[in-house]
């Protein structure tokens, strides 16, 4: 009897995964939702303006997708949610990725980064970025990058949310790897996806966020003065940082 390879074993799972996806309430409810988050944004830019549709896919933390299964149904979402809104340009990082995840990526036709960004990456154009369960510096460092309106009306955040972040402990706790996003909470606007996929702990508390121009405290100059990059405690260990992402190791 011949054997399978895992490779190809991996390959079939991941069509069937995709397939069950697309076909899933999850998805098509998070579909409508991304949908109406675009049609907020539309409504608050200069009449005449192009329609808001994302031109860039930006997927941070993800994890390890062949190793993981919560990693997995993540990467079938957010590839699924790519072919459903036309998304030409998709990047992706996670310190953890193994060299065979990399290589998977490219063949979806996927950029891997070659360095760790720390999540400091700017939104030129319409731009979702994709971050599930991550640590808050990530988010912080990535609204910190945006931090002038046209840049961070065109950030489209899928990741955890703002609101249970709020109340999850006091908020001198919460400055201390959140600040950017405690700041940017009242100028934003929050969509919920409703987690009702069949397998639990993958979706769980999750938003859209987004931050239509109309809501930004446009005539605040103080508001958006650029003070240097945040700095996080050393011994958290949440989030892998770029010096030591040139330390690892990782086959």
């Amino acid at each position: 009897m011949r054997k399978i390879s895992p490779r190809l074993m991996w390959t079939s799972l991941w069509y069937a995964l995709r397939e069950r996806m697309e076909d899933s309430d999850y998805f098509t409810q998070a579909m409508v939702t991304l949908k109406e988050s675009f049609a907020k944004i539309n409504s608050k830019v200069e009449e005449n303006s192009p329609a808001v549709t994302p031109k860039r896919l930006v997927c941070l933390g993800i994890g390890p997708f062949t190793r993981n299964f919560q990693a997995l149904h993540q990467l079938a979402f957010i590839l699924c949610t790519q072919s459903h809104f036309e998304i030409q340009e998709a990047i992706y990082f996670d310190p953890v990725f193994r060299q065979s995840e990399k290589e998977i990526l490219q063949k979806l036709k996927c950029l891997v980064m070659t360095e760790n960004c720390e999540g400091k990456y700017e939104a030129d154009v319409y731009t979702l970025f994709y971050l599930p369960h991550c640590p808050n510096c990530l988010t912080n460092n990535l609204l910190w990058s945006n931090w002038q309106p046209d840049l961070l009306s065109n950030v489209i955040l899928i990741n955890n949310s703002f609101e249970s972040l709020s109340c999850s402990k006091p908020e001198r706790l919460l400055r201390l790897d959140a600040a950017y996003i405690l700041d940017i909470m009242p100028y934003g606007e929050e969509l919920p996806l409703d987690d009702d996929y069949e397998v639990q702990n993958i979706f769980n508390d999750l938003s859209v966020h987004i931050f239509p121009r109309g809501k930004l405290k446009l005539d605040d100059a103080a508001f958006w003065t650029k003070k240097e990059a945040p700095k996080y405690n050393d011994n958290d260990g949440e989030m892998i940082s770029a010096e030591d992402f040139a330390k690892l190791s990782i086959a």
